[in-house]
């Protein structure tokens, strides 16, 4: 009779691939090398993941689980800040900045190879973003737009932070990108 799987493993091989992932480029990480980094061949990681872009969306996942949040289209614009700098921000931390850099790295390859994870998060983001628009009473297609231009004006935030961490406030940024909108909808109500 075969064995179970350890159920702390799986767990196990994401945080420890996280930790490998701070210094290494994505590139540079085969199934074969992540093996050697956990001290074992790659049976593990084929065993648990399937292929190594199953393990590295688990580390994405594992990364951004406080980012996975929806934004209620009935929330006060107040709730905007907190929910783009919980989406967005938190870059000074590096599992957070991790997670940046891979949503990054992954959805500049993905259509390559015919996957679109990052993109349907990406157009999450922007519908999540439209919904809240229209609820604060933006037409659909000007909603549409603002949301758009939210979205890459936060990624552009998160981009600035990645490559000029010096000279980047990420947090600030989004604080900003928050204030610009809710004040726009603040004028159109007067």
């Amino acid at each position: 009779m075969p064995r179970r799987p350890d159920p702390t493993l799986k767990p196990a091989i994401v945080a420890k691939v996280a930790r490998h992932l701070q210094d290494t480029k994505l590139e540079d990480a085969s199934v074969r090398s992540l093996g050697r980094v956990l001290g074992t061949s790659a049976y593990p990681i084929v065993y648990h993941f399937g292929s190594r872009e199953s393990l590295i969306d688990a580390v994405v996942d594992h990364l951004s689980v406080d980012q996975d949040r929806a934004l209620d289209p009935a929330a006060e614009p107040c709730a905007l800040t907190d929910h783009l700098l919980a989406v967005f921000g938190g870059l000074d931390t590096p599992e957070r900045r991790l997670a940046a850099r891979l949503t990054f790295e992954l959805g500049c390859v993905e259509g390559l190879d015919g996957r679109d994870r990052q993109q349907r998060l990406h157009r999450r983001r922007v519908d999540e973003l439209a919904a809240w628009c229209r609820a604060h009473g933006r037409c659909g297609t000007d909603a549409e737009r603002t949301a758009r231009a939210v979205v890459a004006a936060a990624r552009g935030a998160q981009w600035s932070a990645l490559v000029d961490p010096d000279r980047s406030d990420v947090d600030g940024a989004l604080r900003a990108i928050a204030e610009e909108l809710a004040s726009s909808f603040r004028l159109a109500a007067a």
